[in-house]
């Protein structure tokens, strides 16, 4: 069996925006009525969106889509609203038809597997020619998914599901029931996967590698190297090295101590509970890790009940991420809050098909296949580990966290072609989901098995921690519901005034308690879409961190150009982080100096405009000052009044005028 063959069309010279990318997508569509589409954006890497044909929108990739938290980038960074360039796959519209051979029989041997023998088979069914001649088909002809249920009237004795590029749901009371999946113009008989073992232990630590990758540009960087990723992924599959990718906007060095810190500090603390996880003998990987503890303490668990095809397909239908939604273009001033672990809980209840009225609302995502989950409002149990803060507390909560995205996980075939190798057939039985282009001269295929589409063991638990997730925020802001200017999955924004109290009073240890409300961060913002928030919130926490780091950034740059410990410029910047320091409040110190030094929005510009001019000879210096100012500058200010002077006990008072009076002789 053959792939459809598949054109690629290359754009690129200009911007692009979303709605005209969409618009040639449709006159595409109106002059090849019977092709299917897919379009490709460059993000940090190609992301291609769903396939679509004739008299369907076109479907471009957007992080709104996403739920799965270790793809989305920082806050700063939503979806472009323009592109220089973008990809565009056509191929033919799956065929409705199966059959393969000289006679394309596919589908009368999947019948006879099914009843194990051919004595078994109904009489009217036993031989191929008799299904084509009740069919009004020629022999050779392959069989319409539209004939299924004739076949069943003519058998009696089996109801057959379809999944796959087409669907059909039996509606025959037969106790012998088969699922077929119909790809790429082929019947196969889909099996039940068995229960699940992994084993990902080692025996000896795999030394960590970090990286980056831009599959854009072919690039990966490594330390001190870069290859292309066709390089790469031959080298992923070394046995002595593990590959860890580093987070958004982190150097490689940086990511290497971040690694070895937390696989230390969450060795010794999981020592302390009597079953010692070493992550780097479990290939560096959160996900892995998981799934082994998970297994390590679920032998009393029984095991999952096989996932037949159909419900596979109903469960994967039914899986959508949070509430997504947002207030475009707002500004104001506003306080974030977040749920600490949204998704480490269990409910078991019924998927129904349903289409429900759509209105212009923060408090429901609505589903494109109109399935959903009902939530019962009992609370589902929380797992008992919690998250004790410091680094083996972050580490415990990612793998709180991952766990139940690792359980339910969908399983993804991958196949690679460059322009030196010969085509591929299709894996049989499997759907193309999408092409991504790696570099100018290799492609990935990504293929879904519909009647096993999940490499977890428990993903029928899926859709009910997503529902309840979003059952859970949307009555967590509905009493908000007109201040309610940003909902993203966990977490929401709310517009305040700057001189109340928070609307919503949290815990002071939120951040270390499962299924809590954590108050994170509150300022000045303008809510561009859902993913695109900023100037970002600055957090409480990080005011005087950051702006301290800031100061002495400054001063190291200073002192390695050459300016001297006595110079203005040195004496000046140190003497604000003495002050802030020594002050009774530093927070409401930080914020009264950023009201002086940036009374309206022009003297930001005007004073970073002078530090550009007055050190155009050394542009680091500027960036290390500007950089100040920019901190400053996303601190609410609304502290008017001059904070209060630390005061001096009588022999510091002494102590100082001795200094001073000492300092001028």
């Amino acid at each position: 069996m053959s792939g459809p063959d598949i054109i690629e069309v290359k754009y690129s010279g200009r911007s692009f925006s979303r709605g005209g990318i969409a618009n040639l997508d449709q006159k595409l569509k109106a002059r090849y009525p019977g092709k299917q589409f897919q379009i490709l954006l460059p993000y940090e890497n190609w992301k291609p969106g769903q396939w679509t044909t004739n008299g369907e929108d076109a479907n471009l990739f957007s992080l709104l889509d996403h739920y799965d938290e270790s793809q989305l980038p920082p806050n700063d960074i939503g979806d472009p609203e323009r592109f220089d360039k973008f990809i565009i796959y056509m191929r033919d519209s799956p065929a409705v038809s199966g059959g393969c051979g000289d006679t394309n029989d596919c589908l009368y041997q999947c019948l006879k597997m099914a009843y194990s023998t051919y004595s078994n088979m109904p009489q009217t069914i036993e031989k191929p020619e008799y299904i084509k001649d009740y069919l009004n088909l020629a022999r050779d002809d392959p069989i319409p998914i539209a004939c299924i249920e004739k076949i069943e009237q003519l058998a009696r004795s089996i109801a057959i599901n379809v999944v796959g590029d087409h669907t059909y749901i039996s509606k025959s009371p037969a106790q012998r029931r088969i699922t077929l999946t119909l790809t790429n113009g082929h019947y196969s008989l889909t099996l039940n996967p068995d229960r699940k073992h992994p084993s990902f232990e080692c025996k000896r630590p795999k030394k960590p590698i970090t990286y980056q990758e831009n599959e854009v540009n072919d690039i990966v960087e490594m330390v001190n190297k870069s290859i292309t990723v066709q390089q790469f992924q031959k080298l992923k599959f070394s046995k002595n090295y593990s590959f860890i990718l580093a987070k958004h906007q982190e150097s490689l060095e940086k990511a290497y101590i971040r690694i070895n810190a937390e696989r230390d500090a969450f060795l010794q603390e999981t020592k302390k509970l009597g079953i010692p996880i070493d992550i780097s003998l479990l290939d560096w990987n959160i996900k892995k890790t998981a799934l082994w503890l998970f297994e390590k303490l679920s032998v009393g668990i029984p095991t999952n009940e096989p996932l037949d095809a159909l419900e596979a397909q109903w469960i994967s239908k039914a899986m959508m991420g949070g509430i997504i939604w947002a207030q475009n273009n707002w500004e104001g001033y506003g306080r974030s809050y977040d749920d600490t672990s949204l998704y480490p809980r269990y409910s078991h209840f019924g998927i129904f098909r349903a289409s429900i009225e759509k209105k212009d609302t923060p408090l429901f995502r609505y589903n494109y296949h109109n399935v959903y989950t009902h939530i019962d409002l009992t609370r589902a149990k929380a797992l008992g580990l919690q998250n004790q803060g410091g680094i083996a507390g972050q580490v415990a909560k990612r793998i709180l966290n991952t766990l139940w995205g690792a359980l339910c996980q969908r399983k993804k075939t991958y196949k690679t072609l460059t322009i030196s190798s010969k085509s591929f057939d299709f894996p049989d039985g499997e759907v193309l989901d999408s092409i991504v282009p790696i570099g100018e001269e290799q492609w990935r295929f990504q293929f879904t098995n519909p009647g096993n589409p999940f490499k977890g063991e428990y993903p029928r638990i899926a859709p009910f921690l997503l529902a309840h997730g979003r059952k859970f925020i949307s009555e967590m802001v509905q009493p908000y519901v007109g201040k309610v200017r940003r909902i993203h999955t966990d977490g929401f924004i709310l517009e305040e005034d700057v001189n109340s109290s928070p609307l919503i009073a949290c815990a002071k240890d939120a951040f270390k308690t499962l299924k809590a409300l954590k108050f994170e961060k509150e300022g000045e913002c303008h809510v561009k879409n859902a993913n695109q928030v900023h100037p970002s919130f600055i957090e409480p926490e990080m005011y005087l961190a950051e702006i301290i780091k800031a100061l002495k950034g400054v001063i190291l740059a200073g002192l390695q150009n050459g300016y001297g410990k006595e110079s203005y410029l040195i004496k000046n910047h140190v003497n604000y982080i003495k002050k802030i320091e020594s002050a009774n409040n530093p927070e409401g110190y930080i914020r009264y100096t950023a009201k002086k030094l940036l009374p309206n929005e022009e003297s930001y510009y005007e004073k970073t405009a002078k530090i550009r001019a007055k050190y155009q000879n050394n542009p680091d210096l500027a960036f290390r000052i500007i950089k100040v100012y920019d901190l400053y500058k996303h601190i609410p200010k609304e502290t008017k009044e001059a904070p209060p002077r630390r005061k001096l006990t009588e022999d510091e008072a002494e102590d100082v005028l001795d200094e001073l009076l000492g300092n001028k002789l």
